[in-house]
């Protein structure tokens, strides 16, 4: 991502022409992010926006020389979806304990090869939507954002544990849905 530099000054004090240009240049990229932690269209587009006032409201803090913009605004909008999170903590659902999940998917072999030619990168989001809200969220920043569990632990409350397990039992739901439409042949 290649912005003006001139740009970025003028939207940080408040053009709002140089802020809707901002916008527009951003958000293909913070849409995607939100794509992969919101279950529709509509509430990453919300919170896109949330995220998006916060990179407005915060580009004196922006250092050209220490990372790339198009970083820094991804780190802000996972940021803001985790704050979000955060905020419905109340209704998250409950967690069953890890060796309960295990006896109820058992693992078995899966030849990826056929799986990896059947599945396109939008059915593989749609399956991820498909995920419990936080086993979505935990599977979203190890799997693709590259966050450990201590770092995914200490953003959303939770233990190191139940972050592995999180992952844990999103690996196995993807394998037993895609196992499955191998299986049925769709």
């Amino acid at each position: 991502m290649n912005l003006d530099p001139q740009l970025l000054q003028a939207a940080h004090k408040g053009d709002r022409k140089a802020q809707y240009a901002l916008y527009r240049s951003c958000f293909p990229i913070l849409m995607a992010v939100c794509m992969r932690y919101k279950r529709d269209q509509q509430e990453a587009v919300s919170a896109v926006n949330n995220g998006f006032l916060k990179i407005i409201q915060n580009l004196d803090r922006y250092k050209r020389d220490d990372v790339p913009f198009e970083a820094w605004i991804r780190r802000i909008m996972i940021n803001t979806v985790i704050d979000e999170f955060r905020r419905e903590k109340k209704w998250r659902e409950l967690t069953v304990f890890a060796d309960e999940i295990e006896r109820s998917y058992p693992q078995e072999p899966i030849d990826w090869n056929e799986a990896e030619q059947r599945l396109d990168v939008q059915h593989l989001e749609a399956l991820l939507r498909r995920l419990p809200p936080v086993t979505q969220k935990v599977f979203n920043l190890f799997a693709l954002d590259g966050f450990s569990h201590q770092e995914i632990s200490e953003m959303l409350g939770m233990s190191e544990g139940t972050s592995k397990w999180h992952v844990s039992h999103a690996r196995s739901q993807l394998q037993s849905w895609i196992k499955a439409e191998m299986v049925t042949g769709g």
